[in-house]
């Protein structure tokens, strides 16, 4: 009985992963056949709708940069929804639609769109309190077409760009579509850092030059003007670099300014001191003079005696 017990067992760990492969993953490795698989079937909307569908993809195409999984979520309590998460890449090969079936359900659709895919699905259900492997079928969709925008809440692709409620871009490694909040955010410089402004040898912009360009372009030399970053944003670190410049040479322009007007203060405290001796030289004479005049007086008083 134990040797039969063994046997039972060992039948089960050997039988179970190709039973686990049939029942969870549909292989889709085909030829030019652009082929639809409904991948589940969700009920009407209405309060008794619990559905809720998952639905994995490994892949995309043969190559390598096609190895991430694709995850789509889809409820239709309220209005027919799909957000799609991705790690990695593979999304390039096949599409995800949504029918209304005659029947009132709305049945979803893995479809191929390019020739030569390469992926594996499997589609999971929640209905009410039971959670249920669905059976992936290939078929011609019926009904109508009622495809909503995916939302891609996270997406990642085979260079490690990550987009968050956006497909990520290419030329950025995190791409956001909405707001983003930190309690911290450091950007590393990697240029030379405008300290260079304090150097002895640095030619600072005449102000009159400065006055000019911003007559004729309406923003500061070196930054960029409004209509630019409505098109291109603003590279937050070359952003910094260039404000902090401008800081440096903005104070560099207040010493001179500072020194400029206490020159002007010693020189007009020295005409001050200047015209002060000259006033007290000229009382000094004016006292003289009176005192001349008096003695005038008393030697004509003297005469006339």
């Amino acid at each position: 009985m134990k040797n039969t017990y063994l046997k039972v067992i060992l039948m089960l760990l050997l039988f179970f992963p190709l039973l686990s492969k049939a029942q969870y993953s549909n292989e889709i490795v085909a030829g030019t056949a652009h082929q639809s698989f409904l991948v589940g079937s969700l009920p009407p909307d209405n309060s008794n709708n619990y559905a809720k569908l998952q639905v994995d993809i490994l892949g995309g195409a043969w190559g390598s940069n096609n190895l991430g999984v694709t995850t789509f979520y889809i409820g239709n309590r309220g209005g027919l929804v799909i957000n799609q998460t991705t790690s990695g890449s593979g999304t390039g090969n096949y599409t995800i639609k949504a029918y209304a079936n005659p029947n009132g359900n709305t049945d979803i659709y893995i479809v191929v769109v390019a020739d030569y895919p390469s992926f594996a699905i499997k589609s999971c259900m929640l209905e009410g309190n039971a959670t249920q492997l669905q059976t992936i079928v290939a078929q011609t969709p019926i009904g109508a077409d009622i495809t909503p925008t995916v939302l891609p809440v996270l997406i990642t692709d085979q260079a490690g760009n990550i987009g968050i409620n956006t497909i990520p871009y290419t030329q950025y490694k995190f791409a956001v579509n909405g707001a983003a909040i930190a309690t911290s955010f450091t950007v590393k410089a990697n240029s030379n850092w405008p300290d260079y402004v304090f150097n002895a040898d640095y030619q600072l912009p005449p102000l009159n030059a400065v006055k000019t360009y911003i007559g004729q372009n309406h923003h500061l030399p070196e930054i960029p003007s409004a209509a630019e970053v409505t098109k291109n944003g603003i590279n937050l670190g070359k952003m910094d670099e260039l404000l902090m410049k401008k800081v440096e040479e903005l104070t560099l322009y207040l010493i001179e300014k500072d020194k400029e007007e206490k020159g002007q203060e010693s020189k007009n405290n020295s005409q001050d001191e200047i015209i002060q001796q000259q006033a007290e030289q000229l009382k000094l004479q004016q006292e003289q003079i009176s005192l001349l005049i008096q003695q005038v007086k008393e030697i004509s008083k003297k005469q006339a005696k």
